[in-house]
């Protein structure tokens, strides 16, 4: 083979093995910064125990900044192989066939021993984000250019107070002590909009866009979607990347929505050890009656009231005694015996919770209580809902399904007295009841589950059914039982926020979680709600 000529990488960080040492450098300093001064150890078993839990914390987000750059630059050198794999560059071989291996993808799985999906993921990315060396030696412009830029790292912002980095308008839901912690005196974190994982994601579902799809159209919304995944977990990731997928769809969602019916299927089968699987794939429609379903009956359990309304009681309007805990499992005030705590995970709570709907389905005359009441939320748009053309390319999402159906499917739904529409920007109800009242009315919970998608903290997956409306600011000290004062959270992270002092603010309907000092020296927030995409 004979002496390679340059490949062209494309967007890159000026210096990109500077980067990579001053990072290896922060995180040595912080690993030595973590050590028991008294008694450091001689390993780094004996070291880590020495280590306090900030300490440890510290080397983990810094090896997580670590990683990332090596994932970035190992992606650029991939777009590199890849490049000199697909052979027409004179003078060279394929450069992964000259070395045994069947595509760049293999070889990276291969030499570093990783699953191949991984590696193939890292690969799509890599070939995106890579310009191509025509055989005229022109340079053609990768083919992602917003993901090249999207992936590379940037230095964490530092020192300014988060609360102000929002809105100085916007008031927390408590006050801590900002100055507790210098973020300057920590390690620099590296961060950038879209993790290698995140990008696979959202090249997933731009394959699946039809390509004569006008390219500044793809570009808005591709863009659009880095912008609404800086910051968020992977699973909120593929959430958004479906999204920009159906914003690009020319079709409207009928054709598809017809094709998923057609793979629905479910399979039953017992397992060598006795046990028997069942096995559903479930277009969105029945998914959202699965899922509202089953989220009901687990969320009955996980509810229970933990105070009463006083000023309901005063109307006597309230029976004193429903706020009383309850032995009974299905009742909304049960609360389980101390000296039994329910261990159950929630793949067991939904496990009881489909045979408990078989068992109603078959009229069992032993089946413990009512099933919980049902409810199926549907939003779209008020243009949609009212365009009921034959012709409309109108869409709807059924509530903890991402993918959407038909305005027509979701108007022959909505017949049914259990569907609650939710119209975007049609005329609605008053939400807002001042400090008069103290508990969420049922609207008012249907409009912060619309905002917040169930519990809001970011990455959390409960849905409405799990979760409680809370006050950001407490009722107790004036707090309105508003919408801009309340937010969706499961009784986990409700109890994160008053134990750990985080601050929560609602910005432009969006909920943000900033950390306290001793979680995030530099006190980022941190968006949480359901993920959701505008394309100006």
């Amino acid at each position: 083979m004979s002496s390679s000529s340059r490949v062209p990488l494309g967007p890159v960080s000026a210096d990109p093995m500077g980067a990579l040492s001053e990072t290896m450098s922060d995180l040595l300093r912080t690993w030595s910064g973590a050590l028991d001064p008294i008694r450091p150890g001689d390993d780094a078993i004996e070291q880590l125990a020495g280590m306090n839990d900030a300490g440890v914390v510290r080397v983990l987000d810094q090896l997580g900044a670590m990683q990332h750059l090596v994932e970035v630059l190992a992606t650029r050198v991939m777009g590199s192989v890849a490049e000199r794999s697909r052979g027409g560059i004179v003078g060279h071989d394929p450069l992964a066939r000259s070395h045994g291996y069947a595509s760049p993808a293999v070889m990276l799985s291969e030499r570093w021993r990783i699953p191949r999906g991984r590696a193939a993921t890292i690969t799509a990315v890599a070939q995106a984000i890579t310009p191509k060396l025509a055989l005229t030696g022109d340079v053609i412009e990768c083919d992602r250019p917003e993901i090249a830029a999207a992936i590379e790292p940037r230095p964490a912002v530092a020192g300014a107070n988060a609360c102000e980095q929002l809105s100085p308008t916007d008031t927390p839901t408590c006050t801590v002590d900002h100055d507790g912690v210098d973020p300057t005196d920590q390690p620099r974190l590296v961060r950038s909009a879209l993790s290698i994982d995140g990008a696979g994601a959202l090249l997933r579902e731009l394959r699946l866009v039809n390509s004569g799809v006008d390219a500044d159209r793809v570009h808005l919304a591709v863009s659009a979607g880095i912008e609404h995944c800086d910051g968020a977990p992977l699973a909120e990731v593929n959430s958004l990347a479906r999204l920009v997928r159906t914003s690009l769809d020319q079709d409207g969602p009928v054709p598809r929505e017809i094709a998923l019916r057609r793979q629905q299927r479910c399979t039953l089968r017992e397992l060598p050890d006795g046990m028997t699987e069942l096995r559903a794939f479930l277009a969105p429609e029945a998914a959202g009656w699965v899922r509202a379903t089953m989220d009901a009956v687990v969320g009955k359990q996980l509810r229970q009231v933990r105070f009463t309304d006083q000023t309901a009681n005063e109307a006597g309007t309230e029976d004193p005694s429903a706020a009383q805990p309850s032995a009974d499992p299905f009742d909304d005030a049960y609360v389980p015996a101390a000296e039994m705590p329910d261990t159950r995970t929630m793949d067991e709570r939904r496990v009881e919770a489909l045979v408990e709907v078989f068992r109603h389905a078959a009229g069992c005359e032993t089946a413990v209580t009512e099933l919980a009441p049902v409810s199926l939320i549907i939003r779209m748009d008020e243009e949609d809902l009212v365009d009921d053309s034959p012709w409309s390319d109108g869409k709807a999402f059924i509530d903890g399904v991402s993918e959407p159906i038909a305005a027509g499917t979701a108007r022959r739904m909505a017949a049914d007295g259990r569907i609650i529409p939710m119209v975007l920007g049609g005329p609605s109800q008053v939400l807002d009841l001042g400090v008069g009242t103290r508990l969420f009315s049922k609207a008012q919970k249907v409009a912060l589950a619309e905002r917040d998608g169930g519990c809001a903290w970011t990455g959390c997956t409960h849905p409405p059914s799990y979760t409680e409306a809370h006050h950001l600011q407490w009722w107790s000290r004036g707090g309105p039982t508003d919408l801009s004062n309340g937010i969706l959270l499961c009784g986990f992270h409700h109890h994160r926020i008053h134990n750990d002092g985080w601050e929560v603010i609602v910005r432009d309907h969006v909920p943000w979680f900033i950390p306290p000092a001793h979680v995030d020296p530099h006190r980022i927030p941190r968006r949480g709600g359901k993920p959701r995409l505008r394309v100006a």
